[in-house]
């Protein structure tokens, strides 16, 4: 036993000793992609400056960290690229933190089956979804700020799954995101795919400010959803909603005072279920609207 645990130490070390840095300054002319080449399994690339750049990690890429340090801009360069969106993951264990990603179709995609973290980014002004979550993906999305988007702000779909806000569900600590300002939903999540979204401020979206549907599910607790152009949550076809969900103790979720959302707090419709508290979500057309079709276990208490 002692011999194995030896041999475990010396391989643990090894891959440790093995973890490289690499950095690159886009504004003397440094290349992300570059590096990406050269990066292997534990490595840290740290970036600064504008990178007019399409960032494409690939699928044999694992445990890579891509760090912007909160000095660099990533900026899809527009034309003819291999991919329309600034930043395309398709690689494993994979973290993105610190960036402004923007100018993209989407600024930040995640392609089957990949995992990432994204921790600390500003996803601005892209074409399209901020960020989108596809094709059986995994996304911890924490920290970032995700606005004046031009479609949504955050889309799971696809057998995927996302926590927006908390990193895993037993951890109690948050890590809220901002969404807003987006020209769609704030989250959209659908087609057979789930979310945990805890702790979020989500305002100002020209729809909902949670949308699910088509068999969708997700636990959403703790929120502060206001101000959005359509209902704060909206669920239907299959899809549903816990507003009180164990481990976690972040109680209800809310719409801010004198920023009612345009259609209700809540709103059922087409087979959908919810259940747990309302708190203060609200809307210029009420606090809930929930057709026929929908099982509501929404308490108003």
């Amino acid at each position: 036993m002692r011999h194995s645990l030896v041999a475990i130490s010396i391989c643990f070390y090894s891959v440790i000793s093995h973890a490289a840095t690499l950095t690159v300054d886009c504004d003397s002319g440094g290349k992300i992609m570059e590096a990406l080449s050269k990066a292997r399994p534990g490595d840290t690339v740290l970036t600064s400056g504008t990178c007019n750049e399409h960032v494409n990690i690939a699928p044999e890429q694992v445990r890579i960290t891509l760090d912007g340090q909160k000095k660099t801009t990533l900026k899809h360069p527009g034309g003819e690229q291999t991919s329309p969106h600034a930043l395309y993951n398709r690689g494993k264990e994979i973290t993105i933190k610190n960036f402004t990603v923007t100018g993209g179709l989407d600024g930040i995609h995640l392609s089957g089956a990949a995992s990432a973290v994204l921790d600390g980014n500003v996803v601005v002004d892209n074409k399209g979804r901020g960020i989108h979550i596809d094709k059986g993906s995994i996304a911890r999305v924490l920290n970032n700020r995700i606005e004046g988007n031009g479609v949504m702000g955050i889309s799971v779909t696809g057998t995927s799954y996302a926590y927006i806000g908390v990193f895993i569900p037993r951890i109690p600590a948050l890590s809220p995101n901002t969404i807003r300002n987006n020209a769609g939903p704030g989250i959209q999540i659908e087609r057979s795919s789930g979310a945990w979204v805890v702790g979020n401020t989500i305002s100002g979206n020209k729809h909902g400010g949670i949308v699910l549907t088509r068999n969708a599910h997700a636990d959403v607790m703790g929120n502060t959803i206001s101000a959005n152009g359509g209902d704060g949550v909206n669920f239907s076809f299959g899809s549903g909603v816990n507003f009180d969900s164990e481990p976690r103790k972040d109680g209800p979720n809310q719409t801010a005072t004198g920023q009612l959302n345009a259609g209700a707090g809540l709103r059922c419709m087409t087979g959908g279920f919810a259940d747990g508290p309302l708190g203060t979500l609200a809307g210029e057309k009420g606090g809930k609207i929930v057709d026929g079709g929908c099982v509501d276990r929404v308490s108003t208490k």
